[in-house]
């Protein structure tokens, strides 16, 4: 009897484990604090990588997972990408956000917007 116990318990551990990356909210978040907290410590373009690749692995594994990416992964994505120089990747970022999360669109338009008005 015991020994059923201890194998039921384990397996609930285990499965357990296997949906602590997702919130209650249904966001999967992976190692975003990690990542984030290393880049904010320590800023360097390494850093600035990992976190990069965080985000984008955040995104392909919300979308495998059938979840909606935590908001704000694609605009900070985006920003990256605009720092980069890489503006249309920045810009497909954006729209993605603004999609997901249409109370974002007002920010994200300010944010694409230059201070003559012209759209980029």
């Amino acid at each position: 009897m015991n020994r059923a116990i201890t194998i039921f318990v384990l397996a609930a551990l285990i499965a357990l484990t296997g949906c602590q990356t997702v919130t209650p909210a249904g966001y999967y978040w992976g190692n975003y604090s990690k990542t984030l907290y290393a880049y904010t410590k320590a800023p360097s373009d390494e850093t600035l990588a990992q976190h990069s690749a965080e985000l984008e692995r955040i995104i392909e594994v919300s979308k495998d997972k059938n979840l909606r990416t935590p908001p704000g992964i694609h605009a900070e994505l985006g920003y990256i990408k605009a720092r980069r120089g890489e503006n249309a990747l920045a810009m497909a970022h954006y729209e993605s956000e603004m999609q997901q999360y249409p109370e974002s669109r007002l920010f994200l338009e300010r944010l694409t917007t230059p201070a003559d008005g012209t759209k980029r």
